[in-house]
């Protein structure tokens, strides 16, 4: 039995002369192709805090078991399955807690189907800053991956409106008709910073997780648009299940990483390490 504990929530060319403007302003009206917001990483401005220690979180003689580390006011970061950490490596998602049993997850990698717009951060991106400029950090790339998310799919959705409209040739005017609306309300969609969710503790016979919820952008939004326009999402909200496995120490310059097999954080140079969950 699982176990579950709070942790201390018609046509081608009117779509395209549509998403061409939405383009256009986007761009300034001056149709200028300019550089996606948030693509690549920004590592070399990592490099020049090399010298400052990173903010750290704990630094206990004494290991500290999961109620406690995720109960602790604390920022961690989203370590991927199987990835070994180095100055390189990409941390998708970044996780404020807030000591109260809450959590918000912030967006810091997003990876499009097209070749335009990629989010990138990695841990070279977080050495030297503070707890505050982690957690600036973590709402500007987020607010990055929604806006690149954002105008990639107006291109993408545009397309996907035009194809629906081609194949079914008795619906192409009504089809044409929703994609333009489509892209209008799409392009207005302003940016929401994620809120604070709950967080839990789960455990069974074999494995011991963190399970919090994460909202992103919502890339299946056109299809059900094209269906019901009154059950369309722009973001979606997912749980997310963090395997509690404890990992050794990873030391960079300037960052010491202790955590679990699927989230880490910043420590000080004496902290012991965490274990799993109390028994």
């Amino acid at each position: 039995m699982m176990q579950k504990h709070v942790v201390g929530n018609k046509a081608v060319a009117a779509l395209l002369a549509v998403n061409f403007a939405v383009s256009m302003a986007a761009c300034g009206g001056n149709g200028t192709q300019g550089q996606p917001s948030g693509a690549g990483s920004a590592s070399t401005a990592g490099e020049s805090r090399v010298s400052k220690a990173t903010a750290a979180f704990f630094d206990s003689k004494t290991e500290i078991p999961a109620e406690q580390a995720f109960g602790t006011k604390s920022v961690w970061f989203d370590k991927g399955s199987g990835v070994d950490i180095d100055d390189e490596s990409t941390v998708d998602y970044i996780y404020v807690f807030d000591g109260k049993g809450s959590v918000t997850a912030y967006q810091t990698g997003y990876y499009p189907s097209t070749d335009n717009g990629a989010v990138t951060t990695t841990y070279g991106d977080l050495l030297g800053l503070s707890e505050d400029e982690l957690i600036q950090l973590a709402k500007d790339r987020d607010k990055d991956c929604f806006d690149n998310a954002r105008e990639n799919y107006l291109a993408t959705s545009a397309k996907f409106f035009a194809d629906k409209a081609e194949q079914d040739t008795s619906k192409a005017e009504e089809i044409t008709k929703k994609g333009e609306e489509f892209q209008k309300t799409l392009s207005k969609t302003e940016y929401e910073e994620p809120a604070a969710k709950p967080s839990y503790l789960k455990a069974n016979s074999s494995e011991e997780m963190l399970s919090l919820q994460i909202r992103r952008f919502n890339e299946q939004y056109a299809d059900y648009y094209l269906e019901d326009s009154s059950n369309a999402g722009t973001f979606e909200t997912v749980n997310k299940d963090l395997e509690l496995k404890p990992i050794d120490a990873v030391q960079l310059d300037g960052m010491r990483l202790q955590g679990y097999s699927r989230i880490v954080t910043s420590v000080g140079p004496n902290n012991k390490g965490f274990t799993g969950m109390e028994q």
